[in-house]
């Protein structure tokens, strides 16, 4: 019987990439000398169990093989071959610059290649791959200074939080300032005034018969709001019959030039704004088109485009739309985001012909929705001009000299849609046929007034789109780290979702009053934007690692220390006096205190006082035609009383910890296949169901009402 042969390497190059779906991309681009394999992301990491960093010995990383990885590592060491080149194809950021370091290490490759792309099609990886450099250093020094700041960073706040507040929080060094603008945002809410003022019109009759609304304007030449109804009545006395003259017709074209293509921060915002997608799952779209080829690198802050694309889209634009549409040159837009070089293009699609039905079919409606925005913000932002013709006739009280009221009514009309006709979008149009024969000192008759209370409105609260926004103007955070800030602060609990808005919750708010009080420095957004800069200087070799980590480290520990010394534990979860409340022990004056599982209130004197009072609402606050109250503890006799822990209300002994029995917030309504009580439970999804509470030997789940269409 013959000997088996052993299969010989038939290719030259190995080609190495962080995702395997990028990795089955590229393979359809490169010929048959080259193997393309995935890292699948990083292969070594900081031990998330220990500090890993050598802070006396010029604080040096002690990095190790994340679990699972060890097994890739010798798969891609067996991949490497012999006598031909191995070429490093990661990200084109200081992330994919640190995968290509590490993977240089551990491989123990000499002379790697290093190749990067901004799309991932058939020409740009083959002369990125003609093109092959090397690795950057500076960059990889950035990216590993950032990781170890916010090891530091975060392990060591971390721990002083555990000290002060209570065990298993933490807290992260942008994510702490991310908290407190929303803290903050939710302060001013709290602290505004609502304050009257009236919406007042006449509504007027021209020559031809028709009713017009004129909308006051200003008095004496300043703008003027009436403030109450008195000052309403007042005016109506005033004006009383008088009919209106025409006092001015203002006849202008506006222009509205496009906007430029879609930069990371502007994706994740128009993503949650029109679909109402999360940063994260739009980073997560946005990444499976690049690397399947459709889109270019979608982290950047740049709005370049290259003139490839700049020509293919005028050509395209001038086919579909009709040579009206072009403007005489390619517009170019200049970049607002401090610090823009993560890439050097916006995000755009790859191929132009390629539609939103197509993305459908390949891969769902979400990703046809994202690709379809980036696609029409990119083609339009080649597209000329929108043009409007905006008309504004001023009229005042004819009978009415002094004091000068002067009333206003308008609108606007498209003449030429532009960008618009590609884009979408933009205010609706008003038929302005009726007061385009308006002329200066027509008379007007009165018809009648036309007012509204109102009240000024809090400042609305942040959601994902808006609090981006914020992060990119502040300077704080890149455009690869958005998705995680906002993730995380909700992970840790700090911040909640109601709608689409972000709200932070009572944890939350003790975490930043504690770093408010105590390490005003690390929370101030001046200085957080100041530590990005200067990372962006270690990315272009302006400063080194070991000073810029030493000026951030042994400050931080001074404020450590300060805070250990002269924080008392029992005074950070404080969040208020109570008004009107008395301790229940010894009738002294309470405070309103954060707990684990919610707000409570506490005798003023704790702990020389352990009086304290549930704010969740007691049992008083229970709809018991709903929930069943049980008459006694089914193991002692004794009395339940309601609780509140980590996942809400429940019943619990009264001689805990003698006797720990608990039982769940059950419904007085029972299973109509066992006679168990009903309870609500929440699914793996978050939502809310009604199931029994026999499970698992009774598997009930009650149809939930079918919504009316109407």
């Amino acid at each position: 019987m013959a000997k088996t042969k052993k299969t010989k390497t038939t290719y030259k190059n190995l080609l190495l990439v962080e995702s395997p779906a990028k990795a089955k991309t590229i393979n359809k681009y490169l010929g048959s000398d080259f193997k393309v394999l995935a890292t699948v992301g990083h292969i070594i990491d900081l031990p998330k169990s220990s500090l890993a960093v050598d802070v006396e010995n010029n604080y040096e990383p002690q990095y190790e093989t994340i679990y699972g990885k060890g097994k890739i590592i010798q798969e891609l060491k067996r991949a490497v071959p012999k006598g031909g080149n191995v070429y490093l194809a990661m990200d084109l950021d200081r992330e994919g610059e640190a995968i290509a370091w590490h993977v240089k290490n551990a491989l123990k490759l000499k002379n790697p290649k290093r190749v990067t792309f901004n799309e991932i099609t058939k020409d740009a990886v083959n002369k990125a791959v003609a093109d092959a450099g090397k690795i950057d250093d500076n960059l990889v020094e950035a990216q590993k200074a950032r990781r170890i700041l916010d090891r530091l960073v975060g392990y060591k706040l971390s721990e002083i939080i555990w000290k002060k507040v209570w065990y298993g929080l933490s807290a992260g060094r942008v994510q702490s300032v991310a908290l407190r603008l929303i803290v903050e945002k939710e302060e001013e809410r709290e602290a505004f005034k609502s304050e009257e003022f009236w919406d007042f019109g006449v509504v007027v009759k021209d020559s031809d018969g028709n009713d017009l609304t004129a909308k006051l304007k200003t008095k004496d030449g300043k703008k003027y709001v009436p403030v109450d109804s008195k000052e309403v009545k007042d005016l109506e006395k005033l004006l009383g019959k008088s009919n209106y003259t025409v006092v001015d017709v203002v006849e202008r074209e506006r222009k509205k030039r496009p906007y430029p293509p879609l930069t990371t921060s502007k994706l994740q915002q128009s993503g949650h704004i029109a679909f109402g997608f999360t940063s994260k799952r739009t980073m997560g779209i946005a990444q499976a088109l690049y690397q399947a080829g459709h889109i270019t690198y979608m982290r950047t802050d740049s709005t370049n485009l290259s003139m490839k694309a700049i020509k293919e889209i005028r050509k395209l634009v001038g086919e579909k739309y009709g040579k009206e549409y072009l403007p005489e040159k390619p517009m170019f837009y200049k970049t607002k985001s401090k610090g823009a070089q993560e890439a050097h293009e916006a995000i755009r699609p790859t191929n132009f012909s390629m539609t939103k039905e197509d993305v459908a079919k390949k891969f769902g409606n979400a990703e046809a929705k994202l690709y379809d925005l980036i696609w029409r913000r990119a083609v339009s932002s080649q597209v000329a001009p929108k043009r409007a013709k905006v008309l504004t006739v001023k009229i005042q009280a004819k009978d009415v000299a002094d004091p000068k009221y002067i009333f206003s009514l308008g609108g606007e009309m498209t003449l030429f849609d532009g960008f618009r006709r590609i884009l979408g979008g933009g205010k609706a149009q008003e038929d302005l046929s009726e007061i385009t024969k308006i002329v200066k000192g027509d008379e007007l008759k009165k018809v009648k007034f036309e007012t509204e209370q109102k009240f000024t409105q809090p400042p609305a609260r942040f959601n994902e789109a808006s609090l981006v926004k914020m992060l990119e103007k502040l300077g704080i955070g890149r455009p690869s780290t958005y998705a995680s800030i906002i993730s995380t602060i909700q992970a840790r609990g700090y911040v909640e979702r109601e709608g689409k808005t972000l709200f932070p919750t009572d944890v939350g708010r003790v975490v930043t009053n504690f770093l408010r009080g105590s390490f005003k420095r690390l929370v101030d957004y001046e200085y957080t934007a100041k530590v990005e800069d200067e990372l962006d200087d270690i990315a272009e070799g302006k400063i080194d690692y070991v000073p810029f980590i030493d000026s951030q480290y042994k400050p931080l520990m001074k404020e450590i220390k300060v805070a250990d010394k002269e924080v008392d534990k029992k005074d950070v979860v404080i969040l208020g006096k109570a008004k009107g409340e008395k301790c229940p022990e010894c009738k002294g004056s309470m405070v309103v205190r954060v707990g684990r599982y919610g707000k409570f209130l506490s005798c003023a004197k704790f702990p020389e006082c352990k009086g304290m009072k549930d704010l969740s609402g007691g049992e008083e606050a229970l709809d018991f035609k709903k929930y069943f109250k049980p008459k006694e503890c089914p193991k002692c006799k004794a009395k339940m009383v309601l609780k509140n822990g980590k996942y809400g209300k429940f019943w619990a002994c009264e001689k805990y910890p003698e006797c720990k029995t608990t039982m769940p917030m059950l419904l007085v309504e029972k299973c109509p296949e066992c006679k168990e009580h009903l309870v609500e439970r929440r699914s793996k999804w978050g939502k809310i169901f009604i199931g029994c509470s026999g499970y698992p030997k009774c598997k009930y789940i009650k149809k939930a009402k079918k919504k009316e269409k109407k």
